[in-house]
């Protein structure tokens, strides 16, 4: 018997798909007419999936050791700080790739391995497209830079 979900994907499928039309922007209404159910449905199903996120997201920062600085469950993003690391660090989560614990790196050019640098790329363009934010050049930006300019505008307490 295998669990109902894993930690890197707390949702059920219909979570997902609600979860993942919500993040895009979309309306109660239109998701609940796209998928041909009520809007209680598709309000309750946003509801339970964000209670699901948010109690994963506050897991994974425990068992990371961060200190929690701000959770934005709506975004299914958490920020929080390292102390012996003494690092700024992000929990996400997106539908396709589940969650991920991001750590900032004083000297991100010394990463070299390409197969790390384009997983990364591909998830953080996963992430912009999930939050409707536009990422031009991807293809010749670091990973880092897309990163800070990402999650800058997801975190507001980032920019200061």
């Amino acid at each position: 018997m295998s669990p109902s979900c894993a930690i890197s994907s707390p949702l059920s499928q219909s979570q997902k798909t609600v979860w993942s039309l919500f993040s895009k922007g979309l309306s109660i209404i239109k998701i609940a007419a796209k998928l041909n159910t009520t809007r209680q449905y598709i309000n309750q199903t946003r509801l339970t999936a964000e209670a699901k996120l948010t109690t994963t997201l506050l897991n994974v920062a425990q068992v990371n050791e961060l200190q929690i600085i701000k959770l934005y469950p709506k975004q299914a993003i958490l920020l929080g700080y390292h102390p012996a690391l003494k690092r700024k660090a992000i929990i996400t989560y997106t539908t396709s790739h589940g969650l991920k614990v991001w750590y900032w790196y004083d000297n991100p050019e010394e990463v070299t391995d390409t197969t790390f640098l384009n997983q990364t790329r591909q998830y953080l363009i996963e992430i912009a497209k999930e939050r409707g934010i536009t990422v031009e050049n991807t293809a010749n930006l670091s990973p880092a830079k897309m990163a800070n300019n990402i999650f800058t505008q997801l975190i507001p307490e980032l920019k200061t």
